[in-house]
């Protein structure tokens, strides 16, 4: 039994390598990497942390792992989400990165660690400490108390959240670690830094929303070019998915999600699952398509939709029509209201209300997100006030954020073999009067004759 678990177990883990790689800034052509985390430091973070109240922002990471003989490769692991965004991918014993509102940045870490972390720019003071077998991290502890107590801040942003997964990297140990060194005094003054890594990671600088464009301008070009090219009775769920990923792969760029299920194909009230579907789409059918192409570790999320017309047909049946046209509005009362200033929740009543005066089920998820490093990234969800977002519905949107504006719809008909889904999605920057598609939206539903 050994060996066919050693053999499922390494693939396994092959597979989530394989997924890393394609994902966050560690695994952006390096330059581009240090180019864009340097620019949102640079531009982001100061007002980030005032608009919060943080003076100080202290991340303490270390690998799971700091025992330099047991890493005998790169690896992936990190304790902290957050330390690929400043610049401390290359930790692997305690180490902390600290910056204040009056613009200080300052690394703590290891000798041997020092060159990696100043090569990426972003420190004004890289401080060193000796960590052998002997002292372990004693040194540490010392350097890092005296630190903060010279910088006396009034409040000390630590990442830690109940909400959210990604603000929450800061193990228990290493604060067990921070409070010692620090003392009493300083440590009541400790705050969560949770929206000042939601808001980091999330506002965009100009090197992401050009490579966010590219991926949507591409992205609208080929799903629409493959729904132009059913033919009814022939063409297969399948079929769409691979033409997809083939002219994904042309373009050299790859998929934003899953690998089975990006693009996701939904055929009238069948979905593509995995592996891809080999539903024949006929006539009367609703196509309806959601494709992301990834670049440089940046990705679009867009939606487009086609009716298959059936013999005689002109225009699609009265339902479809409806099913379209509230979609429509909606996403249009949801792209209105998003402009600086407002809150997620104001844009999600917006689109929402319109679907439930139209008649039809409430849809059981935000009206938006924004898009990425991740699929669904952080910062201000365009969402209603259920529990599962959090704050995060309240926070304020910003120019130059990035949103996928998804209201959808859904109902039962006997015509189309179950649950039918209208699900709408388009991509908006957020510009200083209001929001701009990334791509031309869709104002007609495509019809295939």
């Amino acid at each position: 039994m050994r060996r066919p678990l050693l053999l499922f177990t390494t693939l396994c883990l092959f597979l989530v390598l394989d997924l890393a790689a394609q994902f966050g800034y560690r695994y952006t052509n390096p330059e581009l990497r240090d180019l864009i985390r340097k620019s949102k430091l640079d531009e982001h973070l100061v007002p980030i942390m005032e608009e919060y109240g943080v003076d100080c922002w202290v991340t303490l990471t270390r690998d799971p792992c700091d025992d330099m003989t047991n890493v005998i490769w790169e690896r992936d692991i990190q304790l902290d989400p957050i330390v690929e965004y400043i610049g401390g991918e290359e930790v692997k014993v305690p180490a902390a990165f600290i910056f204040t509102v009056s613009g200080e940045r300052i690394a703590l870490v290891a000798e041997s660690e020092a060159k990696a972390v100043g090569d990426t720019g972003i420190y004004k003071k890289v401080l060193k400490y000796t960590y052998n077998r002997e002292k372990g991290h004693s040194e540490f502890l010392e350097s890092l108390g005296r630190v903060l107590r010279e910088l006396n801040p009034k409040t000390i942003g630590l990442n830690f959240s109940e909400d959210e997964g990604v603000a929450d990297g800061l193990s228990y140990g290493m604060k067990r670690m921070f409070d010692r060194a620090v003392g009493e005094e300083l440590a009541a003054r400790v705050v969560p830094a949770e929206m000042v890594i939601v808001s980091l990671w999330n506002r965009k600088v100009a090197a992401e929303i050009q490579l966010i464009e590219k991926s949507s301008r591409k992205s609208a070009e080929i799903t629409i070019e493959t729904l132009r090219l059913i033919k009814p009775g022939v063409t297969t769920a399948r079929g769409i998915f691979d033409h997809i990923r083939k002219r994904m792969k042309e373009e050299g760029m790859g998929p934003g999600w899953q690998e089975w299920w990006c693009p996701t194909v939904t055929v009238s009230a069948f979905r593509l699952g995995r592996p891809p579907s080999d539903k024949v789409i006929e006539h009367g059918d609703l196509v309806v398509i959601n494709s992301g192409f990834l670049i440089e570790g940046h990705m679009s999320d867009l939606n487009k939709a086609a009716y298959i017309l059936r013999e005689g047909e002109k225009e699609p049946p009265e339902l479809i029509r409806r099913l379209f046209a509230t979609g429509l509005e909606a996403t249009r009362a949801a792209v209105a209201k998003i402009k600086p200033g407002a809150t997620g929740y104001e844009v999600d009543l917006a689109a929402r209300e319109v679907v439930k005066k139209a008649g039809f089920p409430e849809y059981p998820h935000a009206t938006g997100h924004t898009t990425g490093v991740w699929v669904h990234g952080l910062g201000a969800i365009l969402g209603p006030p259920w529990k599962a977002y959090g704050e995060k519905i309240r926070m304020k949107i910003h120019e130059n954020d990035i949103y996928a504006v998804e209201p959808s719809l859904g109902v039962y008909s006997d015509a189309h073999g179950g649950n039918l889904r209208m699900h709408f999605q388009e991509m908006v920057i957020v510009e200083k009067d209001g929001a701009r598609y990334l791509t031309p939206p869709l104002t007609e539903l495509i019809l295939i004759r």
